[in-house]
């Protein structure tokens, strides 16, 4: 099954709360649907991309040209044999792991508050606390960017940190999870733990989450800090106070605001360290590709 809606804006679609409208927003509640409308939109020359919570990205303020697919339905559930879970992709994060907390299984307790799908978990490999989702991913099926429905095993799936290929033009509609055995009130205590120092950690206004991945050896957010970044402002867009590596939208935030005050902040922690911070945020460019540098897409405006 399928729905279509034309001009939907991305603001409302994405935790930062900026965006223009897309030129068509599908919600497929089936893994078959999200084949047909991938080929379909292949064969139109008409391009596309997969939307989950849209917790780390930008959109441009003038919209995206492009088919924004997103998972509903049957495609947002979340299953139990035994040690193993299996959810579509897109269930959301938070559901497997109740599912799991509440099976006693260990294995994604550590992943709890991360706003997410499953699918967009695994596109990403997110992770937190030595924990990551590809160490307990068993097999995935996905939507090939011809439309092609494929099942890759855990040994296909290439990944590190912050990064697998099911983020690389494809559309994961279902995964299975191996999960272990352990302790219930344990696992309660570490889910409630984990859950309560990301909250103290992160702000509460509108926000992308982290910006910039984590140098080796060492954090970005302390970079960032050092760097002076905290409370920098361009427009609507603010270096959040609390965390250095998440920008808030103040209020009206525009996409390029945002992206002036990223392209500063990589700037700053150059110039003061030698370090090239490496985007973490999706910036999306008008066809709904992602934006490889932090640059402006505008020439600096006075100084922050």
């Amino acid at each position: 099954m399928l729905s279509v809606e034309e001009r939907v804006p991305l603001a409302s679609h994405t935790t930062l709360r900026i965006g223009g409208p897309a030129r068509v927003l599908l919600r497929c509640q089936q893994a078959a649907a999200v084949s047909a409308t991938v080929g379909a939109a292949r064969r139109a020359g008409v391009p596309w991309l997969a939307l989950g919570v849209g917790a780390n990205v930008l959109a441009p303020d003038e919209g995206v040209d492009a088919a924004v697919v997103t998972l509903a339905g049957e495609l947002t559930r979340v299953t139990r044999d035994g040690a193993r879970l299996r959810g579509g992709g897109g269930a959301p994060l938070a559901r497997v792991v109740r599912a799991a907390l509440d099976a006693g299984l260990a294995g994604v307790e550590c992943l709890g508050g991360i706003p997410s799908t499953l699918g967009g978990a695994l596109a990403m490999n997110a992770g937190a606390y030595g924990q990551e989702i590809l160490d307990v991913l068993a097999w995935a099926e996905v939507v090939e960017a011809d439309g092609a429905l494929r099942r890759l095993e855990r040994w296909e799936v290439e990944g590190g940190y912050r990064w697998s290929v099911l983020g690389r033009g494809r559309i994961v509609t279902c995964a299975e999870l191996v999960l272990q055995a352990a302790e219930p009130e344990a696992l309660k205590a570490r889910v409630h733990e984990v859950i309560a120092k990301r909250r103290g950690a992160l702000p509460s206004e509108p926000n992308a989450g982290s910006i910039f991945r984590n140098p080796p050896g060492d954090h970005a957010g302390r970079l960032l800090d050092l760097a002076g970044c905290k409370g920098l402002r361009r427009g609507g867009a603010e270096v959040s106070r609390r965390h250095a590596n998440v920008i808030v939208n103040a209020g009206g935030a525009t996409a390029a605001e945002a992206r002036r005050l990223v392209a500063e902040m990589a700037a700053r922690v150059r110039e003061r360290f030698g370090v090239n911070l490496e985007l973490e945020l999706k910036i999306l460019d008008r066809d709904g590709g992602v934006v490889a540098d932090p640059e402006p897409p505008l020439a600096p405006g006075p100084p922050l």
